[in-house]
């Protein structure tokens, strides 16, 4: 290819990622303005004290689930893991 093909090129490829990068800007703008739209429905002023003890609360146990869930197949895996090498030892000895 010529320089002139190189050049052709180079502006034609300038040429879609400008019209890219303002097509992304035209998305994040309409996705702001959709997330901005959903935040103005919510109010938390309506929500007791009482409700919000209890969100915590139920947040609180829900972490303390994954977290053991999350412990539990750690030292499920360890144990698979130490087991398949106990019996690839056993076999290759």
């Amino acid at each position: 290819m010529g320089t002139l093909g190189c050049i052709n090129d180079m502006m034609r490829r300038d040429k879609e990622n400008r019209e890219l990068r303002k097509r992304n800007k035209e998305r994040l703008y309409d996705t702001r303005e959709r997330l901005l739209k959903v935040g103005k429905g919510t109010n938390a002023s309506n929500i007791s004290v009482e409700g919000l003890e209890e969100i915590r609360k139920n947040t609180i146990e829900k972490e303390e689930l994954d977290k053991n869930k999350y412990l539990l197949f750690t030292i499920l895996f360890i144990i698979i893991g130490i087991l398949s090498v106990f019996i690839l030892w056993l076999f290759v000895s």
